[in-house]
């Protein structure tokens, strides 16, 4: 080797092993020390969060709308974990997630994954570090540390979820739907047996959005899908005793809106204002009307990695099962901070109520044994189900000369309900009736802010009049609503199956 050779290898190495108090020293091309950077040692951790949904608009980060990433990765950042870069870019320090939770959603297990600086105290002191800055709504349970090819959302076998809601969501077309309904054992059973028809894997393009029935990503595996047993909350503002009752699914994967979708469709089967077997038809190649339940009661109970755990099990902790003492803190979050909040805003805003009053704008007219799927038509299944019912279950009165129906004082004890305090007649002329009955009916006219009223049912059997907006009013022969809201008056109307207005 020449004498120059051996000179410009000994400044190359030199160059690549210049270290000065811990820093490489990156230099201009005159030779001169540049700016010093600092090499900083990182690892691939988990994080393990609870939070309530109702505040947010998902899980997943939107500008100029309020989410957990949002709201995780700034306090990730006050904590300088990460740089301002990072903070506008988190694909810079590969954060992720197991689940991306759509809107008013929560979750108790969610796992995320992120790569952060290496420290030996994440685990003991980064959670109460976070929760110092983080909202009360959202927790941090815990931190681990992962795998460097660590993918929360690839890598999971598995996702829990949850649904809460009020057990008169299954009432019959015979029975009220009210706060005071009790659901049967035999309407457990039907709700399992219809749950139990979305086992294995299905095409699930009807049950999401901007999917085509040959995308094979429309295609998933679920494994489990149960109806527990019913339980009490007590409604202190009422002073009375709710029931709700909570679903359960576990599936390797899940498409938007799907768990929603699913237990929507339950719901209208079991109050027979659909066919059973059009849960089968909507796998099928027609694109069908599946309603979607409010989100409300939606929780992400757990993120299951059983291989990487088993795969991992001699070199990092599992991230299936955190311990007795994160389960603990788990529970306590869950009831207080979740599942409490859920029951009380259901109680209060009557999401799961408004949704049911909401289903007569579906198209359910549908037969799942005809060869083809009819055209939409004005008369639903669901005003023909309502139809039967109410022949079968309420005092019909042909009414062909006056348009409106005034109770008697008979009338007012109907279901031993304490008799109304004022009675107006209200005039239906400009509206087209599909039915050719009228059924004796009072309502509650529920006073809002909004121009949209509601109608509450107070006595009668097997009728519900549903919404009045301010050009249309719409009515379908069903199981009553019964409330007890301040500030309302008391209508006496005609009951059709089911009415719109001419205008």
């Amino acid at each position: 080797m020449t004498k120059v050779a051996e000179v410009a290898e000994s400044k190359a190495e030199s160059a690549l092993h210049e270290v000065h108090s811990g820093r490489v020293e990156k230099r201009h091309i005159d030779g001169q020390p540049g700016e010093a950077k600092v090499r900083i040692k990182k690892a691939k951790y988990a994080m393990l969060l609870a939070y309530q949904g109702k505040e947010y608009f998902g899980m997943q980060i939107q500008k100029g709308h309020p989410t957990i990433e949002g709201q995780l990765i700034n306090a990730m950042h006050k904590l300088g974990w990460i740089t301002e870069q990072m903070k506008e870019q988190p694909s810079l320090f590969h954060f992720q997630r197991a689940a991306r939770t759509d809107r008013a959603v929560s979750a108790v297990r969610q796992i995320c994954g992120m790569e952060l600086p290496q420290r030996d105290d994440y685990s003991i002191t980064g959670a109460n570090e976070l929760n110092a800055l983080l909202p009360k709504d959202i927790r941090v349970i815990g931190m681990r540390r992962a795998t460097n090819a660590f993918h929360p959302q690839k890598m999971c076998s598995a996702r829990t979820y949850s649904y809460t809601l009020p057990t008169f969501a299954f009432a019959k077309p015979t029975e009220l739907t009210n706060t005071a309904f009790r659901i049967k054992k035999e309407t457990i059973d039907e709700i399992n047996e219809l749950l139990s028809i979305y086992k294995g894997t299905h095409n699930f393009f009807n049950y999401t959005s901007r999917r085509d029935f040959d995308d094979r990503s429309s295609y998933r595996y679920i494994l489990s899908f149960e109806c527990g047993e019913p339980f009490l909350f007590h409604d202190d503002f009422r002073n009375e005793d709710v029931e709700f009752i909570q679903l359960t699914v576990k599936g390797q994967s899940f498409v938007l809106h799907q768990i929603r979708k699913m237990i929507g469709m339950v719901i209208t089967v079991v109050r027979e204002l659909q066919y059973r077997s059009y849960i089968q038809r909507t796998f099928e190649s027609d694109r069908v009307d599946v309603p979607k339940a409010p989100g409300l009661g939606l929780l992400l109970e757990r993120v299951h990695y059983d291989f990487y755990d088993k795969r991992h099990e001699k070199t990092h902790e599992p991230l299936t099962d955190w311990g007795p003492e994160a389960e603990a803190r788990i529970s306590e979050v869950k009831f207080e901070l979740i599942t409490k909040e859920i029951l009380i805003t259901e109680l209060r805003q009557q999401s799961m109520l408004q949704w049911l009053a909401d289903l007569v704008h579906h198209d359910f007219c549908a037969d799942p044994e005809a060869e083809e799927l009819p055209k939409k038509t004005f008369v639903t299944m669901a005003a023909g189900k309502a139809e039967e019912a109410a022949r079968e279950s309420c005092i019909v009165e042909e009414n062909t000369n006056k348009e409106s129906v005034v109770l008697s004082e008979n009338d007012k004890e109907t279901n031993g309900e304490t008799p109304l305090a004022e009675e107006k007649e209200v005039n239906f002329k400009s509206f087209r009736y599909v039915s050719f009955t009228s059924i004796k009916v009072a309502v509650q006219v529920v006073h809002r802010s909004t121009p949209r009223i509601r109608f509450r049912i107070l006595h009668s059997k097997g009728v519900t009049c549903w919404n009045d907006y301010e050009n249309h009013c719409c009515f379908i022969l069903n199981s009553p609503y019964v409330a007890d809201m301040a500030n309302s008056t008391s209508y006496s109307v005609p009951g059709p199956s089911i009415g719109n207005r001419r205008d």
